[in-house]
């Protein structure tokens, strides 16, 4: 709820106007001030109970990858009677490709009023 209130709240001078009441209703009234407290602290605790899930579900996830036995991957057959052509090496330098700036606008004198 809270996300929902702060989301866009620059964007949109409704919602912006909005949370400023809010705050002064809250630096005015005990009884806001109180509420929002309340409000505050109950999405802080959903907030740390959600990443504690997050993070226990990451812990059985990696436990279940450590102890799935581990995929070998089949190598494809060579053929022996078949010559392959000699790669190009990879540290070979390759040509500079050429630089290209964008135009640049035309410079116009401005007209002052005054005769040159």
């Amino acid at each position: 709820m809270v996300k929902l209130l702060f989301k866009d709240a620059i964007k949109t001078p409704w919602k912006l106007l909005a949370l400023c009441l809010v705050v002064y209703l809250a630096a005015t009234s005990l009884i806001v001030a109180i509420f929002l407290a309340f409000l505050g602290y109950a999405w802080v605790r959903k907030a740390i109970q959600q990443q504690a899930k997050t993070l226990a579900a990451a812990e059985a996830e990696a436990a279940r990858a450590e102890s799935a036995p581990p995929v070998v991957p089949v190598a494809p057959a060579v053929a022996t009677g078949v010559a392959a052509a000699p790669a190009a090496p990879a540290d070979a330098p390759q040509p500079a490709p050429k630089r290209q700036y964008a135009k640049s606008a035309v410079v116009i004198p401005l007209k002052t009023g005054t005769r040159d």
